[in-house]
């Protein structure tokens, strides 16, 4: 039993404790994901959420880049996982036996996790200190040479800095509709 103890350590009510599930949900989340999918996404999907203990998701992982079942490819500086394209209908039909609860909330937890790294890239946010304590947040939108909004607030503390950041992260767009709108 203390064996099953160390080994469902970190495992949502619902997740998935046989290895072999959790290579197929990995594999069904590499086939399904238009953007690259990163190891440190996985690891947040599967560890983050609850779906594996971390041990056997990189048990599984593991296993799953050796036998070439999973490529690693780099992107941008960040190892990404890759079905390869003989693989993606096996990886359809063994997910077909997993819980649709727990694909679901795989997929849309990496969907998030990808939509957050896409906002981040496409919006650059500068955070410096001031001279009071406080911190200074500018946001930017648009390339360098075609920037289309930028806008500093204050934030009194870091703690409120990084929910100002995390709340722009969010949904970027709103606040470039609220400064037109205003204008």
């Amino acid at each position: 039993m203390a064996n099953h103890d160390f080994f469902s350590a970190g495992v949502a009510p619902g997740g998935l404790f046989c290895r072999d599930e959790i290579r197929t949900l990995l594999c069904d989340l590499a086939a399904q994901l238009t953007l690259p999918f990163t190891i440190t996404q996985a690891e947040a999907v599967f560890v983050g959420e609850g779906l594996a203990n971390y041990f056997e998701f990189h048990a599984a992982l593991h296993e799953l880049t050796q036998q070439g079942k999973l490529l690693l490819e780099s992107t941008q500086g960040q190892l990404c996982l890759v079905l390869p394209d003989t693989h993606h209908h096996a990886a359809a039909t063994l997910a077909k036996e997993l819980p649709r609860r727990v694909r679901d909330r795989a997929l849309h937890a990496a969907e998030q996790l990808q939509l957050h790294a896409t906002r981040e890239a496409d919006n650059r946010i500068s955070v410096y200190p001031t001279e009071d304590g406080g911190f200074y947040i500018t946001f930017r939108q648009g390339e360098s040479n075609n920037m289309l909004l930028s806008v500093t607030v204050y934030a009194p503390d870091a703690a409120e800095a990084e929910r100002i950041r995390q709340n722009f992260l969010k949904n970027p767009g709103q606040l470039y509709r609220a400064v037109l709108g205003a204008l």
